[in-house]
């Protein structure tokens, strides 16, 4: 399968491409048409399918070219925006529906899992999150303090799963990973036995909106009652273009000669901060960092 990047993700050097629908009525009126088939909108659309809904995804490229083809793939009720940013930013009281959202989010991922007998390497991990230098322990000690205060469980450890030097560390549990693509592959699948289409190779170019959406496709027009954009953000001129920051993230993937691969997830307090954790792919264990 390919993605957006020059280089190859161990997640798409190991799965194959999903053959899915070519073709749909032009004349038929559909509920919804979602742009993109990465993790949310493939989500969304099984979600609106099984509530009744008549679903189309359009996807410029292939199933998971995008971020869910390159992510690292964490499963996290924590941010990059840690808690003490948030509570100053927007108060505790939504500081704490955000954590609690995440974690229905996590349980939610796991549900669908064990409901659709998905094998996709779902593991539960413990995180660690540590200051490697002298400035980071205040960071450390305000984004532990903050966790606590919206209900989740952490605390300071004397111990640490990674061979980096640390001055102080925390633990907090239940996190997780798992394999992105075979999940959502296997969310595919749900979608079109439950009587969804998804067109991939078929680039949205724009919408006239009326009160029957008239959506301009590289594959002809889609009639919709409404679309959602799952991408990164929509298309044409708006505010939000002005305030989303361009910001990639680098990736490697790498065996270990010495095979001592770390059994949960990491996170130094370095700006840019750097991440780790281990992936078993096809019997091969993997650093992802």
């Amino acid at each position: 399968m390919k993605r957006d990047g020059i280089l190859t993700s161990v997640w798409q050097d190991n799965i194959a491409d999903i053959i899915t629908s070519s073709t749909i009525s032009q004349e038929e009126v559909y509920d919804v048409l979602i742009v993109g088939a990465g993790i949310t909108g493939i989500t969304t659309g099984l979600l609106l399918q099984k509530a009744g809904k008549k679903v189309v995804i359009a996807e410029a490229a292939n199933i998971g070219f995008g971020t869910s083809g390159g992510t690292t793939a964490h499963l996290n009720n924590f941010f990059d925006s840690s808690y003490d940013e948030v509570i100053s930013n927007f108060g505790k009281e939504n500081a704490t529906l955000l954590a609690e959202a995440a974690g229905k989010a996590m349980i939610f991922i796991k549900n669908n899992i064990d409901e659709y007998k998905i094998e996709c390497s779902y593991e539960q991990k413990e995180g660690f999150i540590f200051s490697v230098e002298e400035k980071q322990n205040k960071i450390l000690d305000d984004l532990v303090n903050a966790t606590k205060e919206v209900g989740l469980t952490i605390d300071y450890v004397n111990k640490s799963p990674f061979p980096i030097p640390y001055l102080k560390i925390s633990s907090i549990a239940n996190q997780a990973q798992f394999n992105p693509l075979e999940y959502i592959h296997a969310l595919v699948n749900e979608f079109e036995k439950s009587g969804g289409i998804i067109l991939q190779q078929c680039r949205v170019e724009g919408i006239e909106e009326a009160e029957i959406l008239k959506v301009k496709t590289s594959s002809g027009t889609i009639l919709a009652h409404h679309a959602i954009y799952a991408t990164h953000i929509p298309p044409g001129v708006n505010l939000l273009h002005f305030r989303c920051a361009p910001y990639r993230s680098y990736v490697i993937a790498a065996t270990l000669k010495s095979g001592d691969y770390p059994e949960a997830l990491g996170y130094d307090l370095v700006d840019p901060y750097h991440y780790y954790r281990s992936q078993k792919i096809k019997g091969q264990t993997y650093l992802i960092a």
